[in-house]
């Protein structure tokens, strides 16, 4: 064989080495490549990988999923409570607690072997669990057999955020909210998946918070509704959509009034008359209800005003306030520009604020409300017997009046435990030297319990419904003006 070339060893040999540089060249680059594109897309606070690298790493997840033809799950983690952290305590706080979640859902992750790491810089990365923006987390769970699994690991990681944050010189408490949706069952994309997780994590929100739920068809019509009502309620408001009725409370002993209750009402131009059930708690999550609280007040007030100069001076109106507007609103200097706008005076103002809001007030609201007390403004506990709060807490409170929850009404007359708690809390009222109103009073025995227990005032619809301020002017001014003027209020007789 001519001019056959023959490789000696040293050949060889170098051939070998550039070869394996070449290798670990190539090797390097992609380390370094994905180092890059990790440190691109991690979040800069809980060092957790962000929303895109996260949908990246479901996309190569899914492909394979597919290939196997096995199932995958996601879950959505929202926090309940965080914005009270920044507000109550500032933004540095907020921070320590987003830190301190990360780390507790990073431990969950390990601990039930899901985590898919990778290190990057020393550092072990899981792409299975991910920072989506804001309060939001997401954990991703590769190759299930049984959904106990997904269910499982959703109450860890509620156990775990419930656990109290201790930082700094503060101990704090939030919750969370979880939607499990699962691959192929709810969606067979990455964002799809993760937008159904998102529909059943404010399904769980909505159904009370603190709880997982799992993706249903069902739940994205109610999503739809949501957001429908969302847009609607802003229209309505520029559109003067709402209005407000008077709802009669009345001393037991001579059916005389004590206040009217001032409440809301939606007649949509399409659907009709939507519930206060469905569209205020809509309100109170999107902040809507500041807006809607502000013409509330005023028109309920500015309404009061007259009937106050018409005669009525010994008549109060009763205005909801949120918990929402508690938190927002400057609760004195709010209410008391608005009396002075209107000329109504303090004394002829109760505000009506809910017993699971009042007893998880911060002093602040709690000054706001004593200031408020000292102006002459009634402040009433309303839906009392639902939050549990304890006696020495509720001796507490700023408070002069106490609605007691329509279910204890209802059903004392045949429950013996629940007439005992009745009659304990009307003793307890008395002793506290707190008027006590009974909700929701709707048949005649109802009525003569209420009166039997020393109850001082009922509301409900066996005195009368929810009422037009035309219908009040007709059958309490026009029919009887002159006593009005003498007594400064009127009989309202059950209808």
């Amino acid at each position: 064989m001519k001019n056959q070339a023959l490789s000696s060893p040293i050949e060889n040999t170098y051939c070998d080495d550039l070869e394996q540089l070449l290798l670990k060249s190539t090797e390097r680059f992609s380390q370094l490549q994905f180092q890059s594109t990790y440190l691109h897309h991690q979040d800069k606070l809980t060092l957790l990988i962000d929303r895109h690298a996260f949908l990246k790493h479901l996309s190569r997840k899914l492909m394979l999923a597919e290939r196997s033809k096995s199932k995958c799950a996601l879950l959505f983690i929202d926090l309940d409570g965080f914005k009270q952290v920044n507000d109550s305590f500032g933004h540095s706080y907020g921070d320590e607690v987003l830190i301190s979640v990360a780390k507790r859902l990073n431990e969950i992750t390990r601990r039930h072997e899901i985590s898919d790491l990778i290190t990057v810089n020393d550092n072990e990365v899981d792409y299975c669990l991910s920072r989506l923006g804001g309060d939001e987390f997401s954990i991703f769970i590769d190759e299930f057999d049984n959904q106990d699994k997904c269910v499982q690991i959703a109450q860890d990681v509620l156990n775990a955020i419930e656990t109290d944050f201790d930082i700094g010189n503060k101990i704090i408490k939030i919750s969370a909210s979880v939607g499990i949706a699962t691959y192929p069952d709810s969606a067979a994309t990455p964002q799809s998946l993760l937008q159904m997780a998102d529909v059943a994590m404010y399904r769980a929100k909505t159904d009370g918070r603190g709880i997982f739920k799992i993706y249903s068809p069902e739940m994205s019509s109610k999503l739809r509704r949501y957001h429908y009502l969302v847009e609607e309620l802003r229209l309505a408001l520029a559109s003067h959509n709402f209005f407000l009725t008077f709802q009669p409370i009345v001393h037991v002993g001579d059916c005389t009034i004590d206040y009217f209750e001032a409440l809301v009402r939606w007649h949509h131009p399409v659907e009709g008359y939507i519930t206060p059930s469905e569209f205020i708690p809509i309100a109170e999550e999107t902040n809507i209800i500041l807006e809607l609280g502000d013409w509330i007040m005023y028109e309920a007030c500015a309404q009061m005003s007259a009937w106050y100069y018409a005669g009525m001076k010994k008549v109060k109106m009763s205005v909801n306030v949120s918990g929402v507007q508690l938190r927002h609103r400057k609760l004195y200097s709010w209410v008391s520009d608005i009396l002075a706008k209107t000329k109504l005076p303090a004394s002829s103002l109760m505000l009506e604020i809910t017993e699971t809001t009042l007893i998880k007030a911060s002093s602040h609201i709690i000054e706001e409300l004593e200031q408020c007390r000292a102006a002459g403004i009634i402040i009433a506990i309303d839906d009392f017997g639902t939050g549990f709060s304890s006696l020495s807490t509720l001796a507490d409170l700023p408070i002069d009046v106490i609605k007691i929850d329509k279910q204890f009404i209802s059903s004392a007359h045949d429950s013996i435990k629940y007439f005992k708690i009745l009659q304990s809390i009307s003793e307890l009222g008395k002793d506290l030297g707190l008027k006590l109103v009974a909700e929701g009073v709707e048949r005649t025995e109802q009525f003569e319990l209420v009166k039997q227990l020393g109850i001082s005032c009922v509301q409900g619809y066996l005195v009368s419904q929810p009422q037009s301020s035309t219908r009040v002017n007709n059958k309490v001014l026009k029919a009887n003006v002159n006593n009005v003027a003498l007594t400064g209020t009127s009989v309202w007789l059950p209808e």
